[in-house]
């Protein structure tokens, strides 16, 4: 039983999970010295072994260092193994994940920084790795201002069924291209979601009330406004409540993408050669 090999483990897993020796000493119900002979060669009663596995959502054979082959529950404990951290850390343990996704898509073996010390390197850079395949595409942005990934498998029909009529997006993309619509946009969705009237944007964007208001009634037409009557003071009043839709700003995210076409790539994969719409 090799005693050095679990106490890094552990080692790793605490700080992987974020946690102090004194976190997971509390949680086991042990004292922090006993955690820090652990991780310096000791070794734990075999009886708290399965409440560590457990607090870490891996198995015993994994604290021992055993490489587990069975791919079986393997989505299973990505997801439990994602869910074990706080909300506000979640989207950053799956952005990990996501990372070794795009590294596998392309076979590639060569890259074996781990997510967060790429978007330290690469925090002022333009940086991408890109899947361009006959069974879709993807994209992972570096970026640490702004990490994103995006992945299309694609449908034995093609992609094309799946997207509105061309006069839709070329309705939308009009729209976009004014500017009062797109800063109004910006506004809201740089305000707290709280309730408004025709005068915030009149006063933000300098526009008339008239203008305002078909801001207004455009930004319905797309279900990111919805309006209201209340009576104060014996008069009618209207007020609006936004309820942002966040494909803006993946649309923003992506759209930077035919701005700006990425040229710096870690990983860039294709053998792509039919079309793609």
């Amino acid at each position: 039983m090799n005693y050095e090999t679990l106490g890094k483990v552990i080692a790793n897993l605490r700080k992987e999970k974020g946690v102090t020796q004194e976190d997971l000493a509390k949680k086991v119900g042990i004292s922090t010295q006993a955690v820090s002979k652990w991780e310096c060669g000791g070794m734990p009663d075999a009886e708290l072994l399965p409440q560590i596995a457990d607090y870490f959502n891996v198995s015993i054979d994994r604290l021992f260092g055993r490489e587990e082959s069975n791919y079986s529950d393997l989505k299973a404990k990505i997801a439990q193994h994602i869910s074990s951290f706080e909300q506000e850390e979640r989207f950053n343990q799956a952005m990990e994940y996501c990372w070794e996704i795009e590294k596998a898509l392309g076979g590639v073996k060569g890259i074996t920084r781990p997510l967060k010390l790429e978007l330290d390197v690469n925090q002022d850079n333009y940086t991408h790795s890109q899947m361009q395949f006959q069974s879709g595409i993807s994209t992972f942005s570096l970026s640490k201002n702004m990490p994103y990934f995006f992945i299309m498998p694609e449908p034995v029909d093609g992609w094309e069924k799946g997207f509105l009529k061309r006069e839709e997006y070329v309705n939308l993309f009009k729209l976009l291209g004014d500017s009062d619509v797109l800063n109004s946009l910006f506004l809201l969705y740089k305000r707290d979601n709280k309730p408004f009237t025709v005068r915030l944007l009149e006063t933000n964007l300098k526009i008339s009330a008239e203008k305002a208001k078909q801001l207004i009634e455009t930004l319905k037409l797309y279900k990111l406004v919805t309006e209201t009557e209340i009576d104060l003071d014996d008069v009618v009043q209207t007020i609006y409540n936004f309820n942002p839709n966040p494909a803006f700003i993946f649309l923003l995210a992506i759209t930077k993408e035919i701005i700006k076409r990425p040229n710096h790539f870690i990983n860039f994969c294709t053998s792509r050669d039919k079309k793609y719409l």
